[in-house]
């Protein structure tokens, strides 16, 4: 199964290539956009909701860095923001090296649908969510931890 199209929010552009080069490895996504702010991405949502026309480029999953260095807010208030005012029906969720349970606890609040713990063999989880994708395309899959 191939996703159609990722948005990656993360300020490490190390990050982004490899991720970017898992992806790739992998055959996960057709298209893979990256970003450094959590600004940034909520500034593409904002478009793809104000103009209807463009919202076929919106992401089908969205993988969210928990800190963001350099936006005025952090991954969990993007995705609040994401499905409460602009998302509706992506499929997003949490990309941290962290794996605190209370973080977790927000962003399932604010509406993640998965945690992915990040390090530089990231390959193993991509993997493993792929394999639960159609899950979450379903809206049937729960909230799921990748380690």
């Amino acid at each position: 199964m191939i996703i159609e199209s990722i948005l990656l929010v993360d300020d490490e552009s190390l990050f982004h290539l490899v991720f970017e080069d898992a992806c790739s490895i992998l055959d996960i996504t057709l298209t893979l956009q990256s970003v450094s702010s959590a600004d940034e991405a909520e500034n593409m949502f904002r478009d793809w909701h104000k103009n209807p026309e463009k919202e076929s480029s919106k992401p089908e999953v969205v993988f969210v860095d928990l800190n963001i260095i350099g936006s005025s807010f952090d991954g969990i208030e993007l995705i609040r923001r994401i499905n409460y005012q602009y998302g509706n029906g992506v499929i997003i969720g949490i990309i941290s090296s962290s794996s605190d349970q209370l973080e977790m606890t927000k962003a399932v609040s604010a509406g993640a649908q998965f945690w992915i713990v990040k390090s530089d063999d990231i390959e193993p989880r991509l993997e493993e969510f792929k394999r639960d994708y159609n899950l979450y395309k379903s809206r049937t899959a729960p909230f799921k931890i990748y380690k």
